[in-house]
């Protein structure tokens, strides 16, 4: 850690929202499917994976889902999001803001 120090590379710099925003938009255009993970649907007895996902299904047309579990059965769909964007950035923006809480902090990044 002294060496990250003494080089100027701890803390971490702070990463403009705009920025990330637009290089994750920029990986969705050049997607031709999903990210961070491919949706599929609760099914009855298993898992839900919580969190969501943004699949890329046109240039003007990205849908992004989301699943969250019953607090004490983690197996029970609680409640499930679907919206449609006309464009990767707005896309983007909305995981940024409902998925990782940004901005602040992404992996020890500070986010503003």
């Amino acid at each position: 850690m002294p060496d990250r120090i003494a080089h100027g590379a701890w803390p971490h710099p702070t990463l403009s929202f705009d920025a990330v925003a637009d290089f994750l938009a920029a990986a969705l255009k050049r997607n031709e499917g999903w990210f961070p993970f491919r949706w599929q649907p609760a099914q009855p007895g298993a898992l839900i994976r919580e969190g969501g996902t943004i699949e890329r299904q046109s240039d003007n047309r990205y849908i992004y889902r989301n699943a969250a579990a019953h607090l004490i059965s983690p197996t029970t769909l609680n409640r499930n999001a679907e919206t449609v964007f006309t464009n990767a950035r707005d896309a983007a923006v909305h995981y940024l803001k409902w998925d990782l809480g940004l901005p602040g902090d992404l992996d020890k990044w500070k986010v503003s």
